[in-house]
């Protein structure tokens, strides 16, 4: 008689409640990996808060004069500015990941809007940003991150450094009050040189001037001191965009107040037909100051004229994906640099994709950092905002104010919305020259020169690069300069996969002597041919004309067909020669492609040990009796197999095609 046993309830319950526990882990991790503020929050502590908000006190200070300054630059209201740094910040705050990225314009975001919409009306502006947001998710979602792996540091550097260059160079005018339209560096000097005459003097001793102030306070930081005056003088050298913004408003005021000429230009009448151009608002709402929330504009009338959205999107069809390559480029670029103890490695959870921060150790979450990159841009473009992203000036002046979170970005959100609340009714009383000598200021310590010298005595492939990425962008577009240089970035890769550096030694072992080809990296088929010419000029030289060969593929990560047919010519030719050619350290996947290529003639060794064996010619036989299903039942199929003695250790595994056992005999 079988006993049986009834299922214990206590089981089924501990099994549920186990079932339980595992979703709401699974819940935890989605929450913690695509809304990264809920992993930190519940650690955040009052010193974290501290750290949090001086960073954040000291960014806002930071990006509300260089915010008007950006927005100039693109040919925008100062409003735009502001709106674009407002709505980042409290997305990036739960969204992003590095803890040192404070979303705004930046100056290869202003160029770059203002290069493919300088002749087109405002609404192109706020569809380019709803449609950068709208790719920089896809890339998300798709896992494009990769591409930006295809623009290397010298070409980032040739591209920045050209942009800081060519920003200013267009803000010279503004330095000597005069006004004209050029794209290239050639243009603005033409056009500098036309107009130098109508310079005024004004302009130029107030923007000369506030250059020479804000590299003076920036210095600041700098000066040996301790306690109180340190933190005082930090205060003032990170104030000094918005203090030099300030009292240039306060001496305009001066001069309209007593009735006086100003002796420069002012943005005055220009913005106002800006804010009426961009808005569409009366004088009394935009004197408020806050911005209109409505969705992007997918088509227009203007007068009679009505443009579609296929229409809008055509006109601006390059810069729909210049722009979101250019923006994640630079917040990974960022996060890369910074990233680092930010948030604990949990091993369990399910990146969708990762980088590796090269100079920390650190991870970078790319696929988070361009969602959240795209909900920034998607949710700026209902108020009005102009393309955004990371600035790695901002970054390092977060680091360096001892930021904790990326809720150091809610203060820097709030003063700017402080300045949206009580500046804007003022905006007309900043002098034009002040913007410019912001811009400068910035963008200036940009330029790197400093990689010239390391890529010169190092790889001056990649200085080539560099230059070519520089030059096109200065004298073409920056657009032209980039793509210029990933397409030289390309070449050089593909120059490295054709000629692979091949290291040929006369060796010996045992008594034995042979010849030791290493190529550097894969043998794919660009390289074969050059391989082959290289391999087949060894024995033409005295002395080499029966000494084996053997090539090591232990630095070799890949083969394809054509360089496996390759390989078995040259082991054919060779051969023919009364020659003896071996395969030193072929992986096991480099074995299956010569032989599903029918490179039966190839020897392989697996070690170095071994090859004096293999090179001397003594083998045995593999007998492998085949049992297939498409014969007789007592049939038989013999096959005579030569292998070296260095391949005896680890038999071959031969299994028929119909999945018998095969019976090895040796």
């Amino acid at each position: 008689m079988t006993e049986t046993t009834k299922p214990n309830s206590n089981d089924h319950v501990k099994k549920k409640q186990m079932q339980k526990v595992i979703k709401n882990q699974k819940i935890y991790e989605f929450l913690h990996q695509h809304v990264p503020i809920t992993k930190w929050l519940p650690k955040y502590n009052s010193k974290m808060a501290m750290g949090d908000m001086i960073a954040g006190i000291t960014i806002g200070l930071t990006m509300i004069p260089q915010s008007i300054a950006y927005a100039s630059l693109a040919n925008l209201s100062p409003q735009v500015g502001l709106y674009s740094s407002l709505i980042g910040g409290f997305i990036y705050m739960n969204f992003g990941t590095v803890k040192q990225v404070s979303m705004g314009p930046t100056s290869l975001m202003a160029l770059l809007t203002y290069e493919y919409t300088k002749n087109l009306t405002p609404e192109y502006v706020v569809l380019l940003t709803f449609m950068s947001g709208i790719v920089e998710m896809l890339m998300g979602l798709f896992k494009l991150g990769f591409l930006v792996d295809f623009i290397s540091t010298p070409v980032t550097s040739g591209f920045t450094t050209a942009t800081s260059i060519i920003v200013v160079m267009s803000q010279i005018k503004g330095i000597l009050g005069v006004r004209f339209k050029g794209d290239t560096v050639k243009d603005i000097l033409e056009k500098l040189i036309e107009h130098f005459h109508e310079r005024r003097n004004g302009d130029m001793i107030l923007g000369i001037g506030a250059i020479i102030v804000i590299l003076s306070l920036r210095e600041l930081r700098n000066v040996p001191a301790k306690g109180f005056l340190k933190n005082f003088l930090w205060f003032i050298s990170l104030s000094r965009n918005t203090s030099v913004v300030l009292l240039a408003m306060f001496i305009t005021y001066l001069f309209e107040s007593s009735g006086t000429p100003l002796p420069y230009l002012t943005s005055g009448k220009y913005l106002t037909r800006l804010l009426i151009l961009y808005y569409k608002y009366s004088i009394d709402t935009a004197k408020t100051g806050l911005p209109s929330l409505r969705f992007p504009p997918f088509g227009y009338t203007s007068g009679n004229t009505t443009v579609t959205l296929p229409e809008m999107l055509y006109e601006i069809r390059s810069a729909i994906f210049i722009i979101p390559l250019v923006s994640v480029l630079a917040n990974v670029s960022i996060a890369k640099t910074y990233v680092f103890t930010y948030m604990p490695i949990d091993r369990n959870l399910n990146l969708m994709f990762l980088y590796f921060a090269l100079a920390n150790g650190g991870i970078v979450e790319a696929t988070q950092e361009m969602l959240a990159l795209g909900m920034c841009n998607i949710a700026g473009s209902f108020i009005m905002s102009m393309p955004t992203c990371g600035a790695f000036t901002r970054s390092a002046l977060s680091q360096a104010s001892g930021v904790q979170t990326t809720l150091s970005n809610i203060y820097a959100s709030g003063l700017i919305l402080l300045a949206i609340l009580f500046l804007t009714p003022h905006f007309h009383l900043i002098p034009r020259a002040i913007l410019s000598s912001i811009l400068i200021s910035a963008v200036l310590f940009m330029v790197d020169y400093q990689i010239v010298k390391p890529l010169w005595k190092t790889n001056r492939a990649e200085l080539f690069v560099t230059l070519v990425t520089l030059l096109i962008s200065l004298f073409f577009t920056v657009e032209i300069g980039l793509l210029a240089g990933i397409c030289a970035n390309i070449i050089h890769l593909a120059l490295m996969w054709s000629r692979p550096k091949l290291k040929i030694e006369l060796m010996k072992s045992k008594g034995v002597e042979f010849v030791l080809i290493t190529p550097n990296n894969g043998l794919y088929f660009p390289a074969i041919d050059y391989l082959y010419r290289e391999i087949m000029r060894i024995p033409k030289q005295e002395g080499y004309a029966k000494i084996p060969l053997v090539i090591n593929c232990a630095h070799l990560k890949g083969l394809d067909y054509t360089a496996a047919k390759g390989l078995s010519l040259i082991s054919s030719e060779i051969q023919a020669k009364d020659q003896r050619f071996i395969v030193l350290n072929a992986s096991e996947k480099m074995r299956y492609v010569c032989r599903k290529s029918g490179c039966k003639s190839m020897v392989f060794c697996n070690s170095f040990d071994a090859l004096p064996a293999a090179i001397l010619g003594e083998q045995c036989k593999e007998k492998c009796i085949l049992n297939s299903s498409s014969m007789k039942r007592n049939d038989t199929v013999v096959v005579d197999v030569p292998i070296m003695l260095a391949e005896v250790t680890p038999l071959l595994n031969i299994k028929p095609l119909n999945g018998n056992d095969a019976k090895v005999d040796l």
